[in-house]
């Protein structure tokens, strides 16, 4: 059996190069222009991550956060709430704020073996434990028992 790279660089009988020329041609220049506006809208920056129905809140891991710069990472935070805290579900979830998303993504992939964490489950998990995080450092009282 042939590897993937042998396979990819021999060429067709049948197929002439020009075509291929073309093609990659043409891929190459719908990649520039403008960008529609999408990203985080200050600065134009577009969230990290592989693309899946237009977000990448899915599929955006920490190896990806981890080479993003800052604008990449605050668009990528806003792609991931807008995905978590849906409104009109009938669940109530508190938002993390750009700060608070900020450090559970930096404390959650700071580690190797962390590297193919998906962040929109990290966001998950800490909106969970935000009622309490809350009480604890004294924002909110807890409840009556």
């Amino acid at each position: 059996m042939r590897s993937i790279s042998v396979r990819a660089t021999e060429r067709s009988p049948g197929r002439p190069r020009g075509v291929a020329l073309l093609a990659l041609s043409v891929a190459a220049l719908a990649g520039c222009g403008d960008s529609g506006g999408e990203g985080d809208g200050e600065s134009g920056a577009e969230p990290v991550g592989q693309k899946l129905g237009g977000s990448v809140s899915q599929l955006v891991q920490c190896s990806d956060w981890n080479g993003a710069t800052e604008a990449e990472k605050i668009a990528t935070i806003e792609d991931v709430r807008s995905h978590v805290n849906v409104e009109d579900t009938g669940v109530e979830a508190p938002a993390l704020t750009d700060s608070e998303a900020m450090e559970v993504f930096d404390n959650g992939c700071d580690r190797p073996e962390a590297q193919g964490f998906r962040l929109y489950l990290l966001y998950a998990r800490a909106i969970a434990f935000k009622p309490l995080a809350d009480i604890a450092s004294g924002e909110v009282t807890a409840p009556a028992p």
